[in-house]
């Protein structure tokens, strides 16, 4: 397949206008006096009136190109062109390019102002910094694409071959493009923000394959401890962290366990010569990021200044996405041409809802059975209710589909293995269809796994996630009914999965107070069963560290004297300390030391002074503490640990809890060389150092004799001079702020009539 296939039209007329300026020197504008002119470019100067026409028909039929032709002959003769150029991506045989030279006749000065796929090619192969400028066109080569697939970016995003040429055809290259590739070269770091749909993520990747084009290597985390792990000064690589701050909403947890760790690393990329940094996430969830936390708006980490909101699109650039996704879709010409008539191509894209992934959607295969007349009205309804996207299919699921996905929206935003969407899907399945009747069946969940497949899940190995964050969206707002939320509390089978449906129902009443009541007493049944399930894998390793199963210990205490505090129920508070006494349940070292610091605060304030069982639950997080800071702590996470205490357990802090902190500082600041054993380049010692100086200042140890053992292995090593990568892709021109006008979108969709 040729490469000049993945080019959209405008691509195409924008190649052929880079090419004809490369091979004569003169300098084609993009002709705009609307529709059926027949001109695609024209160089008017000293007396000279050339004129360019492409014709995009890679993978036409020959006779649909001399149609087309024929079409031109009429408007020549007005144009009074000097010279006429004609480019065309299809192939064409010495004998079918006769038959166009013979169509045009004295048109064409000579044979060689005919531009064939075979000619563009050649003209590519003298004129690489062409490719380099147009990215669908080295994207499309097949060497790319494999060190594209074998690079872990399209494991990470579940993509295959196919699939990222479709994305290519239909992508618009735009300033943002630009502008990030020069943050990224100069600044190392960018977190690429915008509402949902606008492309955050595509233009992430579109990133990421222009590092990969050029030698670096890809790493997507999920976790910033493998981003720790991978960074290496000797070796280019781009590191990527898609969503760092949750799917749909802020995940005050994870940015809690994230925030110190993510400033460290941001330091460690800047400090690095061959690592960059690409972040992204919604522009609300950094706005509410920044006000809980010191790090995310803390001057000297300056994570926002590397900020680029990608919802800014012109109006040409809205149009041309629109174009893009029709150009490529399946949708017959009678779709196409309801939707010419009239306005509804301005309406559509001046709408104040316009999003490409709205467009993308309402362009796409699912939409077969509708008819053309109704086309046009969908995608407006579409923009003025975007829910409407998963509407339809979504309540045309049977239940065991339907309850499939209220399972998976509980689960993880980040996907969930599909052991535990099954462990959560059938205890809820069977409630909710005996409240209504229905039967089920032992094979429910592979089936109902089956039929989701593609179409609204996405799995990956053994992970399973939605197809797309918009589906997330809308289950969000759907699931508001009382009758059938009600119904979870006491299918719930694991922790994290009832913590999620109870954080959902606080949202969503948090105006009734009466209902979240009414959940609270509902989650009784399964209170009984929060032990049941371990922290971390009970078959792997006993590590603090290890990947975790499910809510940490400090979580599940908290979450029962959530439900004691909404019911007044004693038998929470009771199950809150078997929890924390439970030796079973491993302890989490830097979420359950940070957490039951602030739960110790939330515990004093919920229970009454005189309840019976205050001062057992206290001493129960005390103790809890002590495990969980004795258990190992990194440097920078005992600067936050110590920061906690300080606001939630100081005043004054108790006993128990300042011995087990003075054990864990004394080894940081006595021991030091011991404490520095496994570090061993310049930079994560000078690292180390800061946290201590931090340590310091908030604790009142003494640094001298630790900044003494640190200088002095500083100096022991040399760090080794490593060349400067960055990515070399050229600057498209500038979009300008020209209008525009109506005349140019008859002029662009108009090319959709043949």
């Amino acid at each position: 397949m040729s490469r000049l296939q993945n080019l959209s039209h405008i691509d195409f007329e924008d190649l052929s206008r880079d090419i004809a300026y490369a091979e004569t020197n003169m300098r084609f504008s993009a002709f705009r006096t609307g529709p059926d002119q027949g001109v695609d470019g024209r160089h008017a100067r000293a007396g000279l009136n050339v004129i360019l026409q492409s014709k995009h028909y890679a993978g036409s039929s020959f006779s649909d190109l001399k149609k087309a032709v024929r079409r031109e002959l009429a408007k020549l003769p007005a144009l009074q062109a000097s010279r006429y150029l004609l480019f065309t991506s299809q192939s064409l045989t010495k004998a079918k390019a006769d038959q166009i030279v013979d169509l045009l006749g004295g048109h064409l000065n000579e044979p060689g102002d005919l531009w064939s796929q075979k000619d563009i090619e050649a003209a590519l192969d003298r004129h690489p910094e062409i490719v380099k400028r147009h990215l669908k066109l080295w994207l499309s080569s097949t060497a790319v694409l494999e060190r594209i697939l074998q690079s872990g970016l399209e494991a990470f995003t579940q993509a295959t071959k196919e699939e990222i040429q479709a994305e290519l055809k239909v992508y618009v290259r735009n300033l943002s493009f630009d502008e990030a590739i020069e943050k990224l070269n100069t600044q190392k770091i960018i977190v690429i923000s915008g509402p949902p749909g606008v492309g955050k993520t595509t233009l992430a990747k579109m990133l990421s394959y222009s590092y990969l084009n050029d030698g670096w290597e890809f790493v997507a985390i999920r976790d910033l401890d493998d981003a720790f792990e991978r960074i290496d000064d000797e070796k280019p690589r781009l590191f990527f962290f898609d969503d760092f701050l949750g799917r749909i909403e802020l995940d005050k947890q994870s940015l809690l366990k994230r925030e110190t760790a993510l400033a460290t690393f941001v330091r460690r990329v800047r400090q690095s010569k061959n690592a960059r940094f690409i972040l992204t996430t919604r522009a609300h969830i950094f706005e509410e990021a920044r006000l809980l936390s010191d790090h995310i708006d803390d001057r000297r980490f300056q994570l926002a200044k590397y900020l680029l909101d990608v919802g800014a699109y012109t109006r040409k650039i809205k149009a041309h996405i629109l174009f893009n996704h029709l150009s490529c879709s399946s949708l017959s010409n009678n779709h196409i041409a309801a939707l010419l008539q009239g306005k509804w191509i301005s309406r559509i894209i001046d709408h104040k809802n316009y999003n490409p992934r709205i467009i993308a959607s309402c362009s796409s295969d699912c939409i077969d059975d509708m008819e053309a007349d109704g086309y046009p009205q969908y995608i407006f309804s579409s923009l003025e209710n975007p829910d409407t996207i998963w509407s339809k299919p979504f309540r045309s699921l049977d239940m065991k589909c339907s309850n499939l996905l209220v399972s998976l929206f509980f689960s993880s935003q980040y996907g969930v293995s599909i052991e535990h969407l099954r462990e959560n899907f059938f205890d809820m399945h069977r409630a909710v269809s005996s409240h209504y009747a229905r039967s089920t069946s032992p094979s429910d969940f592979e089936t109902a796994l089956r039929m989701l497949e593609s179409g609204f899940l996405s799995i990956s190995g053994q992970n399973v996630s939605f197809v797309n964050p918009s589906l997330r969206d809308f289950m969000k707002a759907y699931l508001i009914e009382p009758e059938f939320l009600l119904l979870l509390p006491a299918a719930a089978r694991r922790a994290d999965w009832a913590s999620k449906v109870w954080k959902h129902a606080k949202e969503i009443f948090k105006a009734h107070p009466e209902r979240i009541r009414q959940f609270a007493f509902a989650f009784q049944q399964y209170a009984s069963r929060i032990q049941d399930h371990p922290t971390q894998d009970p078959e792997g390793p006993d590590d603090p560290w290890g990947p975790q199963n499910d809510l940490a210990v400090s979580e599940r205490a908290d979450l029962l004297i959530e439900w004691f505090e909404a019911s007044e129920i004693d038998d929470y508070v009771h199950l809150a300390i078997a929890v924390l006494d439970n030796a079973d349940l491993k302890t989490r070292s830097y979420r359950d030391s940070v957490e039951l610091a602030q739960f110790y605060w939330s515990a004093d304030y919920i229970l009454p002074a005189d309840h019976d069982l205050r001062e057992e639950l206290l001493d129960a997080i005390r103790q809890r503490f002590c495990i969980a800071v004795k258990s190992g702590l990194s440097l920078d996470d005992i600067v936050t640990v110590v920061k906690s205490v300080k606001e939630y357990m100081g005043d004054p802090t108790p006993d128990t809890v300042e011995e087990a902190l003075s054990e864990v500082l004394d080894y940081e600041f006595h021991d030091t060389r011991a404490a520095i054993s496994d570090l061993d380049t310049p930079d994560s010692l000078q690292e180390h150092l800061e946290h201590l100086e931090e340590l310091s200042k908030i604790t009142g140890y003494s640094i001298t004799k630790a900044r003494a053992a640190i200088e002095d292995k500083i100096s022991m090593l040399e760090e080794p001079e490593t060349p400067d990568f960055s990515s070399n892709v050229s600057k498209r021109a500038s979009e300008t702020d020209e209008e525009f006008t109506d005349a140019d979108l008859r002029s662009l969709f108009g090319n959709l009539r043949y």
